[in-house]
C-alpha cells in the first residue's frame, strides 16, 4: 500500500484491498473492533480527515492515526484472527523492548484463561493486559475495568517486568484491584487512608471523563413524537438547531476555532432544510420572512468557512515539505489569511448588528411558540389528520427518489451534476437526522452510508474550488512581485506540484465515482434503507 502526499493523507487502496474491507463491513460476523478499523481505512482512502473520521468511527484523533499506521505496516493482516498491534511510538511508559506487549500466542492463552473460572481480580487483569495488547489508552482502559489509571498502570508494568505470572493467585501479594490500599504492614493507616482517596478521586475523574465522552458523541434529539403534527415535529427540528446556531455565535472561540463558524454554518443549514423537509407545515409569509435572514447569515459564515477550510488544507500539505519549498506557500496562506480576516470582521460585525439581533428575537419567538405560524392542519380525508408517525417514511423516501433521479446521466455528469447530487445527499442525511426518533435501529447506519457519500463528493468540490483558487494566484503571482528584486522573488513550481496532486486526486475521485456509487445504491443499502422506516 502506498500512501499519497496529498494533504489529507489519502491512502491508496488496490480494489483487491478495497472489496475485502466492504466485505468486512457487511459481514454479520465481523466483530465490531473490525468493522471499525475498515470503515476507518476506507474514510481514509476517500480522503476523509482524521478528525472527521475520528467523530465517525468514534476514536479520538491520535488513535485513528494509529490504526491507520498498523495498516501501512501490517496491510491486511490486521485483519486476521489471533492479529495483535504493535504499540504505539511514544508510548509514556513503553515496553522493555521493541517487541508487542503481546504475542499472540499469549492473546490465545489469556483470552482461554479469561473464558474460564477465575477470580474477579484475575478477570480485571487479564481485561487490562488484553485492552493494552490491542492498544487501547490508559483512561479508556481504567474506565471500562472500574479502576484509576495509576492503578490500571501499575498492571501493565507488572506483566512487563512478570509476564504471565501476574494472573497467578500468588501475585495477589502485590496491590489488590479490590483493596482500598497496599497490604504493606510498614504503610500507616493515614497513609492508607491518602492512598486510598488518591484512587477514589482518580477513579471519579475517569468515570467522569469517560461519561462525558461518550456524552459528546450523542447529538441532541429533538424530542419527536409519533402523535405529533407536521408543524410541530418542523417546530422542535427548528428550534433544536436554532439553539446550537446561537451557542456557537456566542462562542469565545468563535474566529480562533475553525469548528465554531462549522457548526454554526451546519445548523443554518439544517434550518433551511427543515423548512423545505416539513413543507405546508408553515404559512408562506413564515417561511418567507425567516428563509432570507437564514440565508444571509449561512453566506456570511460561509464565506470564512471556506477560508479556513482551504487554509488547512494547505498547512498540512505545506508541513510536511522542505522549508525551501513550503516559503512559496507563505505569500498565498498570507493573502488568505488576510481575506479570511476581512470576512470574519464582517461576520462579527453582522452578528453584532440590529437586523441579526430582530431575526433571533422573532425567530425565537417563532419556535418557542406552539402553533404560531403554522399552517392549516394536513389531512389525509377531512377530520383525519396526518400525524408524523405516518407521514415520516414517506418524508424519507421522497428524499431518496430524487437521488436516484441522478441515476441515469451519471456517467457523463458534469461537476455542477454531481456538485446538485451532494446537496440531494445532505437533504436525506439531514431528513433522517430530523426524524431518526420515529424511525428503525437501521437509521443510524444509512445515515452513515449516505454521509459518506456526500462526504465523498465534498472532496471534489473542495479540489475543484482550490484548483480555482490557485491557478488564480499563481497568475497573479508575477504583478504580486514585481515590486521585488529579481532575486527574491519565489518560485511557484511547488504551488503548481500542489495544484497538480490537488487535480489528480480530483480527476482520481470522477473516475471512481461510478463504482462508489454502485456500492451506495447495492441491496444491502436498499435493504438497511427500508428497514430504517418499519418501527411506526
Amino acid at each position: 500500500m502506498t500512501l499519497s502526499h496529498s494533504l489529507r493523507m489519502i491512502m491508496t487502496l488496490t480494489p483487491d484491498q478495497r472489496h475485502t474491507l466492504e466485505s468486512l463491513l457487511t459481514n454479520p460476523a465481523t466483530d465490531d473492533e473490525r468493522k471499525r478499523n475498515a470503515r476507518l481505512l476506507l474514510l481514509y482512502a476517500d480522503g476523509k480527515e482524521t478528525r472527521d473520521i475520528a467523530a465517525a468511527v468514534g476514536l479520538s484523533p491520535s488513535r485513528t492515526r494509529y490504526w491507520r499506521k498498523v495498516f501501512e505496516r501490517s496491510d491486511m493482516a490486521m485483519f486476521e484472527e489471533g492479529f495483535v498491534p504493535p504499540r504505539r511510538a511514544g508510548s509514556a511508559t513503553p515496553a522493555r523492548s521493541d517487541a508487542p506487549l503481546l504475542t499472540a500466542a499469549q492473546t490465545t492463552a489469556l483470552q482461554a484463561l479469561r473464558s474460564g473460572d477465575v477470580s474477579e481480580d484475575i478477570a480485571r487483569r487479564i481485561d487490562i493486559i488484553l485492552a493494552y495488547g490491542a492498544g487501547k489508552e490508559t483512561g479508556e482502559i481504567a474506565a471500562a475495568v472500574g479502576l484509576s489509571p495509576s492503578r490500571t498502570r501499575y498492571w501493565r508494568k507488572a506483566f512487563e517486568r512478570d509476564g504471565m505470572a501476574v494472573f497467578s493467585h500468588a501475585a495477589d501479594a502485590g496491590p489488590s484491584d479490590t483493596a482500598a490500599q497496599p497490604s504493606e504492614p510498614t504503610r500507616t493507616t493515614e497513609q492508607a487512608q491518602a492512598t486510598e482517596q488518591k484512587q477514589a478521586t482518580e477513579q471519579k475523574q475517569a468515570t467522569e471523563q469517560a461519561q462525558a465522552t461518550e456524552q459528546r458523541k450523542k447529538k441532541p434529539l429533538p424530542g419527536l413524537r409519533a402523535e405529533d403534527s407536521i408543524a410541530e415535529a418542523g417546530r422542535k427540528v427548528l428550534r433544536l438547531h436554532f439553539e446550537e446556531m446561537l451557542r456557537q455565535g456566542e462562542s469565545d472561540a468563535l474566529g480562533d476555532d475553525p469548528e465554531v463558524v462549522h457548526k454554526m454554518r451546519v445548523a443554518t443549514r439544517r434550518m433551511r432544510s427543515a423548512f423545505q423537509v416539513f413543507d405546508g407545515a408553515f404559512t408562506e409569509k413564515t417561511v418567507k420572512r425567516f428563509r432570507k435572514p437564514l440565508k444571509r447569515t449561512g453566506r456570511v459564515l460561509g464565506h470564512v468557512r471556506d477560508l479556513d477550510v482551504l487554509l488547512m488544507h494547505m498547512r498540512e500539505y505545506a508541513g510536511a515539505l522542505p522549508s525551501d519549498e513550503a516559503h512559496a506557500f507563505q505569500p498565498l496562506m498570507q493573502a488568505w489569511e488576510e481575506e479570511r480576516q476581512t470576512h470574519l470582521a464582517a461576520l462579527r460585525s453582522y452578528l453584532r448588528s440590529d437586523p441579526y439581533a430582530v431575526f433571533c428575537a422573532e425567530f425565537r419567538d417563532f419556535v418557542e411558540s406552539a402553533g404560531k405560524g403554522a399552517a392549516a392542519a394536513q389531512d389525509v380525508l377531512p377530520g383525519v389528520p396526518k400525524r408524523m408517525g405516518q407521514i415520516a417514511p414517506v418524508l424519507v423516501m421522497e428524499r431518496f427518489t430524487d437521488i436516484l433521479a441522478f441515476d441515469t446521466d451519471l456517467d457523463t455528469a458534469t461537476l455542477d451534476r454531481l456538485h446538485a447530487l451532494r446537496i440531494q445527499c445532505k437533504k436525506l442525511r439531514y431528513t433522517m437526522e430530523f426524524l431518526q426518533e420515529l424511525l428503525g435501529p437501521q437509521t443510524k447506519k444509512v445515515i452513515r452510508h449516505v454521509t459518506d457519500l456526500q462526504d465523498y463528493l465534498g472532496h471534489l468540490q473542495d479540489d475543484q474550488t482550490a484548483g480555482h483558487m490557485i491557478t488564480a494566484f499563481v497568475q497573479e503571482l508575477d504583478d504580486r512581485q514585481a515590486h521585488l528584486p529579481l532575486g527574491a522573488r519565489l518560485n511557484a513550481a511547488p504551488l503548481l506540484t500542489y495544484l497538480a496532486e490537488r487535480q489528480a486526486r480530483k480527476h482520481r475521485l470522477l473516475t471512481d465515482f461510478p463504482e462508489t456509487w454502485n456500492v451506495f445504491l447495492a441491496e444491502d443499502f436498499r435493504r438497511r434503507l427500508l428497514e430504517s422506516l418499519l418501527q411506526l
